[in-house]
């Protein structure tokens, strides 16, 4: 079971981080190293969970951070970041629409 442990952590190596897995034994075999009382499956465990990362080619647990809620929830698609858009009543809109000339096929409305 820990060869296929070890296998899934270095997929996670390798598609996450862009860690070969050559290096990657390296990285695991020295994190094992610093936790004895740790296996290739606690190191599969906590990188599923997100709480591992490389960092100048070694495995670092990812700290909690000590503030629980955002002050500020931000939306990214692509690393755009999206404002919601400000909410506007009907009548707002009639008024929008009904400054605007509109044409169709020449014809103008």
């Amino acid at each position: 079971m820990s060869n296929q442990h070890q296998h899934n952590v270095l997929t996670i190596l390798l598609m996450r981080f862009e860690v070969q897995p050559s290096e990657g034994i390296k990285i695991g075999k020295q994190w094992l190293e610093e936790h004895p009382q740790s296996n290739w499956g606690t190191i599969l465990r906590l990188l599923k969970n997100n709480q591992l990362q490389v960092v100048e080619k070694s495995l670092k647990l990812i700290e909690p951070s000590a503030q629980t809620s955002p002050s500020k929830i931000v939306h990214k698609y692509r690393g755009v970041e999206i404002q919601p858009k400000p909410t506007s009543t009907i009548k707002d809109i009639k008024e929008q629409n009904s400054d605007k000339k509109r044409q169709y096929r020449g014809v103008k409305y």
